[in-house]
């Protein structure tokens, strides 16, 4: 077995050294097409993934691919050398070019590496994500690995010689370098303090070599060591061996030859080469090696996206070579404290900071950072750990034997930690690990970020679950990047709901509950966006109980699929879904097929014509009866739920005729439907005509008085701009709106719950009956006049209507900023607006005036506005409330909002708002928000929260009071300074910057 495994790994050798040599027309350019491409920088290299239909052509020479890898060394100016492309490729392979021998070569398979060279220009495809991916994809390690060592095809290095004669062949391709002098290592001895140092040599008579004492303080540099070819060694006593002499000890310096000098420092060491500094008491280094040892370590280095240091102190740290260090006895911490808050400690690291100089690839030449002068450099760091425990303040919280983790994403596996108490899930430990980490995954799926939850709940039981997102991530078989995610989390619950009001006492529907929740979207084949979702949920109750944010703001939870193409201005979707959840009032579409044109110019531009035509079969399901004795005492279908299906196909059309009419825009339009449905709201087949008719039209007016001008109020000129608009519309449908059952939901899920209660809780109704058509939704759409719209979502909204809506739109604007930056921006808005309805009884409940609404928004500054909207029916149980408010936020220290809102119908409320963030100190960080129903004396609850500022980390504590779930609760939260995103590591939805950014330690 030996015999046969040294064999294979013989041949793979042999094999992964070979490199074709296409003999091509160097003076012609290469031309490279592909379906996508994304490139970064790699060193000196510039790399390029290629995915989908890879063409690289250059004259006769063709490459062909699905996958393809380029890595590209541009010539330096002024240089007689080309341009050479290392190209790698997979899948479909196919190659036709001229082999060095002259003659020609066809190449099919499943992979080929080459080279190709050029001094004309290489015409490469658009990256339009322009930004390096976080990690390299799989096909770049495969290339890479493919790939023979420099040594094994690299030209032979040229003799020195005073003269040296070049031959040219135009046919082979030049040498990647002409070198005439070997690279050169210079080193100086500098003093380290003003005092200079003393040193003196001897010769060792054993075995030749001069050594070399310094002492009263050293500064040696080491230049010539490649891309960061600039060592700084400093020292308050060094011994220094070299097998020749040591003219740098006298105040000499030479030039050439190997420098084989190794250093013995002690006393305040401190060793720097590009970003790395490494602090130490004693140090061994070694120059030509670039290796060494040090004794009681302490090193700093840089990580993206964060404004400190990563910090390791070591009992020993070897430098391996430039790259590579080992510690033992080490901990690793972003803290600068003497004694940090947190470290984290191991018995041994391996950390690896590949570091490589960013080279400008038209100029070949390093690029300089601005501010400092130096060059750019460009960092890949990785560590491996044993035995390694995480301690807070001192004490040891967590052991874990091994972790491999990229550094540049430094959360140390522990992403948060929160512990809370309420009456409602009792005690509560919420924890969040980095599976990347945990794992030991050192090179994770590109563009993607794994985490657990881990949690107890004394209450309710063990919670676990998993969220994976992804980014700009390819998928297998796929030339496209997908975004999206996957998040699923489940508990075996012991307890039961409290839901607020009179739902206090809930017992679940079932013992183990949970959610999967997730989307996936990505561009396919035939340029289709594909999204895919996937909503399941455990019971009815449970995402209120759990996740009441996302019940009340998320879309629908909901499992279906969309394929959609964009053609200019006309748009195809194919769209189907499946009801898994059937607590909730759904539709399953099988599948439905969308098809949009908009704006599409007739008539030599005169008319302007729309449409949207849709045909699928849909089975509509009602929501299932809840099974706890309180929900179902409260539970009613809604007038347009039944389980019904069948066939749904409609064709809504619009010619809009644009014209100018005495300095106004005026448009008279025509729509026009026919429509059909498999089944109504009784079951029965339903065809439908719809036509509207009208003229919609604007007027604007503006005025300017640069007089107007005041430091107190900050206003530099003012601009008023009036627009009036006018919509004069009249509908007639065949049927009545009565008759459809709402294949196309109005509402999400959680507002239909409510709606159900609405009938009970508000009007006092049984189930079975209707609430008033008042407060129906369908109504208050149509009255909107939604089915004037082509794109309309809901092609059940259409009835007989006569409306003619005006609104009037104002804005004044004014100029702010220093001198020669103003800026325009709008000071005062003030819109207003309402419909009149000729066919009052029919159209408006009564009321020929109505939809009355205004909204007002004043910049009284660049941090302080003051707002007030309302909207305003007449009739009974119509809506109307009223708001007023102000909001004040300045950047890094606070805001405050405070909100005052009166409704009037169909229920009332005085209801008032506040909430509070405010930056109390550098170390503190606290807020606050309360709400209460002025109308009934109600206390709607309270949360407060205090956030200390350390250095190393950010603690919360919280106390939120909800009046509605009689419960109390208190928390308290852990984040880690240098990856907080939690929601009380933000002011004003920015950052909170870390101690020192703004330039003290």
């Amino acid at each position: 077995m030996c015999a046969v495994w040294g064999f294979l790994f013989g041949i793979s050798a042999v094999a992964s050294a070979e490199i074709h040599l296409p003999k091509s027309d160097t003076t012609q350019a290469i031309a490279v097409t592909a379906n996508d491409a994304r490139h970064w920088q790699d060193g000196t290299q510039e790399v390029w993934i290629l995915r989908g239909d890879c063409r690289i052509v250059q004259g006769n020479t063709i490459a062909k691919g699905q996958d393809a890898v380029l890595w590209i060394d541009y010539a330096q100016p002024f240089r007689l050398v080309p341009h050479k492309v290392t190209v790698y490729l997979e899948n479909e392979v196919y190659v036709n070019f001229l082999d060095t021998e002259g003659g020609t070569a066809i190449y099919e398979g499943p992979t080929w590496m080459g080279q190709m060279f050029t001094t004309s220009r290489l015409e490469l495809p658009d990256d339009t994500t322009k930004a390096p991916p976080s990690v390299a994809p799989a096909i770049y390690h495969r290339g890479r690995n493919a790939q023979p060592s420099d040594a094994d095809y690299a030209p032979p290095r040229q003799q020195v010689a005073p003269i040296q004669q070049i031959q040219y062949d135009a046919g082979e391709p030049l040498p990647p370098a002409i070198s005439v002098e070997p690279q050169t290592i210079k080193i100086r001895f500098l003093n380290r303090y003003s005092t200079g140092f003393h040193a003196h040599a001897e010769k060792d008579p054993n075995t030749g070599e001069t050594i070399g004492l310094i002492e009263s303080g050293i500064h040696v540099v080491v230049e010539g060591l490649g891309d960061l070819d600039t060592v700084s060694l400093m020292a308050d006593r060094a011994i220094v061996w070299s097998k020749t002499e040591i003219p740098e000890l006298k105040g000499g310096e030479s030039l050439g030859g190997d420098k084989d000098y190794e250093f013995y420092l002690e006393g305040n060491v401190i060793f720097r080469q590009g970003e790395q500094v490494v602090y130490a008491e004693r140090m061994y280094y070694n120059v030509a090696d670039e290796y060494g040892t040090i004794l009681n370590a302490e090193m700093l280095t840089p990580v993206p996206e964060y404004q400190g240091l990563v910090r390791l102190k070591a009992d020993v740290l070897q430098r391996v070579n430039r790259e590579r260090y080992q510690a033992f006895g080490a901990a690793l911490t972003t803290s600068r404290m003497g004694v940090p808050r947190y470290w984290f400690q191991s018995n041994q690291i391996e950390y690896t900071d590949q570091q490589s100089t960013i080279v400008n690839p038209i100029t070949g030449e390093a690029q300089i950072d601005p501010e400092t002068g130096q060059p750019m450099i460009d960092h890949k760091r990785l560590a491996t750990s044993r035995n390694n425990t995480l301690y807070m303040g001192g004490v040891p919280v967590f052991y874990w034997p091994v972790l491999s983790a990229d550094v540049n994403d430094p959360v140390f596996y522990l992403n948060k930690i929160s512990f809370r108490n309420d009456q409602i899930f009792g005690f509560q430990t919420l924890t969040e690990w980095d599976n990347y980490e945990v794992f030991g995954i050192d090179e994770p799926w590109e563009g993607t970020k794994w985490t657990t939850d881990l949690d107890y709940l004394s209450y309710r039981g063990f919670g676990f679950g998993t969220v994976f997102r992804f980014n700009d991530t390819y998928f297998p078989y796929f030339n496209n990047p997908a975004t999206g995610f996957l998040d699923a989390w489940a508990i075996h619950d012991s307890g039961i709901d409290n839901l607020g009001a009179d739902r206090r006492m809930l017992a679940p529907e079932t013992d183990f509950r949970g959610r999967v929740w997730g989307r996936h979207r990505q561009m396919t084949f035939g340029d289709f966006q594909f999204t895919g979702e996937l909503g399941l949920i455990s019971d009815r109750n449970f995402l209120e109980s759990f996740y009441e944010k996302d019940y009340d703001q998320q879309k629908d939870f909901d499992t279906s699929f969309e394929l959609k193409k964009l053609m200019d201005n006309k748009s195809l979707n194919i769209f189907g879904s499946t009801r898994v959840n059937d607590f909730f009032m759904q539709t399953e579409w099988m599948p439905k097929v969308d098809y949009y044109v908009l704006g599409e110019p007739l008539l030599f531009e005169r008319l302007v014509y729309s449409s949207h035509s849709q045909a699928g079969y849909a089975r509509l399901r009602e929501a299932a009866t809840p099974t706890d004795p309180e929900d179902l005492a409260k539970f009613t279908l809604l007038p347009y739920e039944a389980d019904v299906e069948g066939i749904v196909a409609t064709s809504r059309h619009e010619i809009d005729m644009p014209m100018e009419l005495l300095g106004a825009k005026v448009t008279p339009y025509a729509l026009g439907e026919v429509g059909y449905w498999g089944q109504d709201i009784n079951g029965n087949d339903l065809l439908r005509g719809y036509a509207q008719g009208g003229i919609r039209g604007s007027i604007m007016a503006w005025s300017v008085n640069r007089n107007i001008q005041s430091q107190l109020l900050n206003l530099n000129g003012v601009a008023h701009k009036i627009t009036l608009y006018g919509d004069l519309s009249y509908s007639d449908s065949s049927q009545d709106i009565s008759r459809y059952a709402m294949y196309n939901s109005l509402n999400d899920d959680a507002q239909e719950q409510f709606q159900r209660r609405f009938l009970f809780n508000t009007y006092g109704l049984m189930a079975g009956q209707a609430v008033p058509p008042q407060v129906d939704p369908r109504y208050y759409a149509l009255r909107t006049n939604q089915q004037g719209l082509v794109t309309s979502p809901v092609n059940e909204i259409a009835d007989d209507l006569t409306a003619g809506r005006l609104e009037l739109r104002q804005v004044w604007q004014t100029k702010r900023g220093s001198p020669g930056n103003e800026k325009i921006i709008d000071w005062i808005k003030l819109d207003v607006g309402g419909t009149i309805f000729p066919d009052a009884d029919r159209d408006n409940f009564g009321e020929t005036l109505g939809l009355l609404n205004y909204n007002f928004n004043w910049q009284i500054g660049n941090r302080l506005s003051v707002f007030s909207n309302a909207y305003w029916d007449l009739f009974d149980d119509g809506l109307q409330t009223i708001t007023i408010g102000s909001y004040i936020n300045r950047t890094q220290v606070g805001n405050l909002y405070v909100s005052y809102t009166n409704t009037v119908q169909p229920f009332k409320s005085q209801l008032i708002i506040a909430s509070l963030q405010y930056r109390l100190s550098e170390k503190w960080f606290g807020g606050l928000g309360t709400s209460y129903d002025l109308n009934q004396n109600m206390n709607l609850g309270q949360n407060v929260f205090l956030t200390r500022i350390g250095e190393s980390g950010l603690l919360t504590f919280n106390f939120n009071i909800n009046s509605s779930r009689d419960n109390i609760g208190i928390g308290i939260n852990f984040e880690p300074r240098f990856f907080a995103s939690g929601q009380y590591s933000k002011i004003n939805g920015q950052p909170l910057l870390p101690l020192g950014a703004q330039g003290l330690e």
